[in-house]
């Protein structure tokens, strides 16, 4: 039902059964998958992106964030 809209920037459960917390971390469309706390929040270390319509199709913050906001240049110099 959570797959059923056309938004997928987070998402969260809050369960101590195993089993389905990892049904849900495979399952959900979404850019962020938070167990036992809230969808709101954000590790600034981790890349950050949506799915679906919460997307540039990009991830931004984290390593991933050299490439969302630098362009390589190239250069010779003889």
């Amino acid at each position: 039902m959570a797959n059923d809209v056309e938004y997928g920037l987070s998402a969260s459960i809050f369960t101590t059964n195993i089993s389905r917390m990892l049904t849900f971390i495979n399952e959900m469309d979404a850019g962020l998958v938070r167990v036992n706390a809230e969808s709101a929040g954000v590790e600034l270390q981790a890349p950050f992106g949506g799915m679906k319509q919460s997307s540039s199709h990009s991830r931004e913050q984290g390593e991933a964030a050299k490439e969302f906001f630098t362009s390589i240049k190239t250069v010779f110099v003889k």
